[in-house]
């Protein structure tokens, strides 16, 4: 599950670090998804020289989006569907993803029903590409016209006035593996059950402005977030023993949920990706499906 390029071992080169010299550059903030399924990503990147050249903004991806397009961040992970309505401000890289073939363990729908008998849903305000990813499987693969509300409680709590709960991230990885809940339903799987393709959740970007600006730095990014992927496919022990000294989970469980997830935008990812657009414009939740814009 290596990059198909970059995968030599050796770090690409690193523009200085501001205040280092003639060649002095601005820092570039990119945005870091604070969630387990982002850390490959950023592992790797926290090994190599040339660290300090970054600004790395934590937070989960509604809050990141946020931040992209309003040029707070240079260079960030948006989420697939945010994409879709601003595309005109963005490029994206086109060799990272992230994304599931299948199974994903941290996109969740805890319920006390049957998938197919979900009426009401308590929407996690973290994640908007996977409220959709939801509302498609309702609609579409279930012939349900649910009720929904935002995730205002915890999660027993919501069940007590809603049928089922949206979770993502390391909320979904504790509730479905720490917690004991009559069904949780991975919504990568359904996904994969329904349309034969993988779950494309978010996207690599850069801002149009920054990019025509500073493009050899844009793609010296891209090289360095591949470097970091191809390290941790390499230290996998290294990489789930860091992992299991910040997050509250084992290291076999972490171990098989890094395993589950891509990095890479295969031709099959794209096409996963477009499926996905055509079919949230079907329900309403996007007005088309966009066109593809990379950096070149």
């Amino acid at each position: 599950m290596k990059p198909e390029e970059n995968n030599s071992g050796a770090e690409p080169a690193m523009a200085p670090a501001a205040g280092q010299g003639p060649q002095e550059t601005a820092t570039i903030n990119i945005g870091h998804f604070e969630f387990l399924n982002g850390y490959p990503l950023y592992y790797g990147l926290e090994q190599g020289a040339g660290w300090n050249c970054f600004n790395l903004v934590r937070g989960v991806p509604t809050y990141l989006n946020g931040l992209l397009l309003e040029g707070k961040l240079d260079i960030s992970p948006i989420s697939s569907i945010e994409y879709a309505g601003n595309a005109d401000k963005l490029l994206l890289f086109p060799r990272l993803s992230i994304t599931a073939d299948g199974a994903v363990d941290s996109i969740r729908l805890i319920s006390r029903v049957p998938f197919e008998k979900v009426s009401s849903v308590a929407l996690t305000g973290q994640s908007a590409t996977s409220v959709v990813l939801l509302k498609i499987l309702l609609k579409q693969k279930y012939a349900i016209d649910a009720s929904f509300s935002q995730l205002e409680s915890g999660t027993a709590e919501a069940l007590e006035s809603h049928n089922a709960v949206l979770l993502i991230g390391d909320q979904a990885l504790e509730a479905c593996f720490l917690g004991s809940w009559d069904y949780c339903y991975d919504l990568g799987i359904e996904w994969k059950e329904f349309t034969g393709l993988p779950m494309v959740f978010a996207l690599w970007a850069v801002s149009r402005d920054f990019f025509a600006a500073r493009p050899d730095e844009t793609f010296e990014i891209e090289e360095r977030l591949l470097y970091s992927v191809d390290y941790c496919r390499s230290h996998w022990d290294e990489v789930v023993a860091a992992a299991a000294r910040e997050y509250p989970f084992e290291t076999e469980l972490l171990r098989a949920y890094f395993a589950k997830l891509r990095y890479d935008f295969t031709n099959e990812f794209r096409l996963g990706l477009e499926e996905y657009y055509r079919r949230a414009a079907d329900i309403g939740a996007i007005t088309g499906a966009p066109e593809l814009k990379f950096i070149s």
